[in-house]
């Protein structure tokens, strides 16, 4: 580890003065990032891990730019544990596969309920529960568009409180609580707080009952959103805009609202929410659940009060039966059968990882094309911010004569497509392996592709990982100035903070989270196929393309977090 002390002087490159960005430090710089004795052209200093560059003009000269916007790239994961990365994912799958046992999926599994704690009953049983615990979400909200559109648009905190912390935290927490953003989730507390006019009560006061329509009940709608974010966010550059961040959140925030006017129940948490169809894919994984008590009891409950609600709450909003709930994907933890059950029978659980997606038995398409689109715009979310990105889009729009808005949708069509297509290819290759011509290659399309969700989820972690702990410390200032107005109301504002991780540390968590992504995976894939063939010989056979291909897929995933990344916010 070399070791440089040096006075760092940025420049302003909107055009200012150049200002101390800190008294002299000493700066830790991984030997593996070089010692090329380069000057990074913007922080002055030797060897710079962070490697930072100008923004590409639009000419695609490659040349810094005098005015432009630094763009900060962290280097990518050393080439010595990229490698052993793969060689560990390689490792890993040969041994399960050579030694795994291939025992049957247990219809029960070791949980904990939460509701046995008296103090946490009492809270989750009192009326005033959800609003409580949405006031502070409800809160950060308005001041996110409060500061997006009113603050200064240089100076604010909307963009790293909505892309650096909600964004980046949401997946850790869908992690270890499941579904929890969405009992806090802002756009459900605002909808219930415009139909019901009331703190407590979730009852509607005002709008429309309106069935949802019959054929938009799938994922579809959310699909469409979470890709149509995904332009805005990449190829517009939103997460770099805080009048833009608050507009977005507007715009869902009011989607929620009319919605919740115009349909019954809670049709928007149910059907459009790209945040919340995200969160029920990954929860398949998740630690927590809502589950029924002794079946008996419900079977024989008359009122069913946890599906039409009673005078202490409204039943469930989302329009399950939580008397026969056995999955996390659409339960959103609102807790409201837990208020409305007269018998006392609903349980949240503390369980293992992985319960519900290793005893998952029913495979829907909608939920399938929504996982291997997760994938692919995930993986697609950090190629954009790679050197690789920007050669590859300068050279079609050199050779095409298109614009980088046509290029960048070209490109991100691709890589949706790309999986999907060879996931297809993969599961008419298994069903022919197997030589058991009772699965059509759909129904194994369908089941092959929840194999993924580990995968994806743990790319996410990675990903988010390495912007977080990066990035996290610049809300500190703004939190005392976070209008951009020149305030410094805990003290905090100007000051400069180092990141919360170190380089080193943040590699390894991603090549960790990509090997125990890759890990889950193959154990759902054998589980999943398992499903699908009664016999130990055609569902080996049909695993075997499918382990081939994740394999290929985790490998890239090492291959992303190996390149440098660009980093959402300044210096």
């Amino acid at each position: 580890m070399m070791r440089l002390t040096q006075t760092v002087r940025m420049q302003d490159t909107h055009g200012g003065e150049n200002v101390e960005a800190g008294a002299a430090k000493e700066v830790a710089v991984p030997e593996e990032v070089g010692t090329s004795g380069e000057l990074c052209k913007f922080c002055g200093m030797t060897d710079c891990p962070m490697h930072s560059a100008a923004a590409k003009a639009e000419t695609g000269t490659g040349t810094l730019a005098q005015d432009g916007p630094a763009v900060h790239q962290m280097a990518g994961v050393p080439v010595s544990i990229a490698v052993g990365g793969i060689i560990a994912i390689i490792i890993v799958s040969h041994l399960f596969l050579h030694f795994g046992k291939r025992r049957g999926m247990s219809a029960t599994y070791p949980r904990f309920d939460l509701l046995r704690l008296p103090f946490v009953k009492r809270l989750v049983r009192g009326s005033g529960f959800p609003m409580l615990i949405q006031s502070a979400s409800i809160a950060l909200f308005l001041l996110v568009i409060g500061a997006g559109l009113f603050g200064n648009q240089r100076v604010n905190i909307a963009p790293v409180l909505t892309w650096t912390w909600w964004w980046a935290l949401l997946i850790f927490a869908i992690l270890g609580m499941g579904t929890a953003f969405c009992a806090i989730c802002p756009w459900e507390g605002l909808s219930s707080l415009v139909t019901s006019l009331s703190l407590k009560s979730r009852r509607k006061a005002i709008g429309f009952e309106l069935k949802w329509p019959r054929w938009l009940r799938n994922t579809h709608v959310a699909l469409v959103l979470f890709i149509v974010l995904t332009w805005f966010e990449l190829g517009l550059g939103v997460t770099k805009s805080p009048s833009m961040t608050a507009l977005l959140a507007a715009v869902f925030g009011t989607m929620a609202i009319v919605t919740a006017l115009v349909f019954e129940r809670r049709s928007f948490c149910r059907y459009v929410c790209f945040v919340g169809r995200i969160q029920g894919l990954y929860a398949l994984f998740a630690p927590i659940e809502v589950r029924p008590g002794p079946s008996d009891i419900c079977k024989s409950c008359v009122g069913k009060e946890c599906y039409n609600g009673s005078d202490k709450a409204v039943g469930c909003p989302t329009s399950l039966f939580p008397g026969a709930l056995t999955e996390n994907t659409y339960c959103t933890l609102c807790t409201e059968c837990v208020r409305s059950c007269p018998h006392d029978n609903i349980a949240l659980n503390v369980r293992p990882f992985g319960a519900d997606l290793f005893r998952k038995v029913r495979f829907r398409m909608d939920e399938a094309v929504l996982a291997l689109s997760l994938l692919a715009l995930t993986s697609f979310h950090g190629l954009t911010m790679t050197p690789s990105w920007i050669r590859m889009t300068e050279l079609m729009r050199a050779e095409l004569g298109l614009s980088s808005h046509v290029v960048f949708t070209i490109l991100m069509a691709v890589m949706m497509i790309v999986p999907i297509a060879l996931f297809w290819g993969v599961s008419a290759l298994a069903r022919r392996l197997s030589g058991d011509s009772s699965q059509d290659t759909a129904r194994i399309f369908r089941a092959f592709a929840y194999s993924v969700i580990p995968i994806a989820l743990f790319y996410h972690l990675a990903h988010n990982g390495m912007h977080f702990f990066m990035e996290a410390q610049y809300i500190i200032p703004l939190l005392s100035d976070p209008f951009g107005q020149g305030w410094n109301l805990f003290g905090t504002a100007g000051k400069t903070y180092d990141p919360w991780m170190t380089l080193r540390t943040i590699w390894w968590m991603q090549i960790t989270f990509i090997v125990m992504g890759h890990v889950f995976g193959v154990m759902a894939a054998d589980r999943i196929v398992r499903v699908l063939y009664a016999e130990r010989g055609p569902a080996f056979r049909a695993l075997m393309p499918l382990i081939v291909l994740m394999i290929l897929y985790s490998s890239f995933s090492v291959w992303l977090i190996a390149q440098p990344m660009e980093m959402r916010s300044g210096m």
